[in-house]
């Protein structure tokens, strides 16, 4: 998945923390991790794993402890990032929130990678995105979605603008002047019922 990647990855963040903050110590010249403070939790804790494996380059990592629904509030996003990874509290809406803190500080070109798919509301979150102008769908890997962050300008977070987003415009009523009748409408990560080919069913 790393060569999917821009090169010279400056700054990176994740939310959740394990085997991937080991990765990106390694690629990325900083890197902020946001994600509870499990220590406590012994040989099961994602934070001792990263912080005692050999291949971690500690000091590139920044954690950030807490629950990200009030870290990334908090947050100053004062840089761009090349590469974002979600993947930390998995229920309705959380993703949806690390999305809304990450998105506007993605630069064009950089990579967005949305894990877990498979569960339903990630990925219809995934299909939202995936007809965003702003993204640009770049592969399904088993249950990981990664995006690619185009030159398309930034949909205001402060703002609405539901009936520009290409999802909605595809989704209602042909009789409607913002309907967008560009062919059927496929979603492109539900679709796939990647639940049932993991797990089975």
């Amino acid at each position: 998945m790393a060569n999917l990647f821009p090169q010279g990855i400056g700054h990176s963040a994740e939310t959740g923390c394990g085997k991937s903050t080991v990765l990106f110590s390694n690629i990325s010249e900083q890197h902020t991790v946001f994600a509870l403070d499990d220590r406590h939790l012994g040989d099961e804790s994602s934070v001792n794993f990263y912080e005692k494996c050999p291949l971690t380059r500690l000091d590139r990592v920044r954690a950030i402890f807490g629950p990200t629904q009030l870290t990334l509030p908090r947050y100053d996003f004062s840089q761009e990032f090349d590469v974002v990874l979600i993947d930390g509290p998995h229920g309705f809406p959380f993703p949806e929130l690390e999305y809304y803190y990450f998105y506007p500080h993605i630069r064009a070109g950089g990579v967005l990678i949305i894990d877990d798919v498979n569960i339903p509301t990630i990925g219809r979150m995934a299909d939202i995105i995936s007809e965003d102008e702003m993204w640009e769908l770049v592969r399904v890997v088993a249950s990981t979605a990664i995006f690619r962050r185009t030159g398309a300008p930034t949909f205001d977070p402060l703002g609405d603008g539901w009936w520009t987003q290409r999802y909605n415009r595809r989704r209602v009523s042909p009789s409607r002047p913002i309907h967008l009748p560009d062919g059927p409408i496929v979603d492109k990560i539900t679709a796939m019922k990647l639940d049932v080919r993991i797990h089975g069913g």
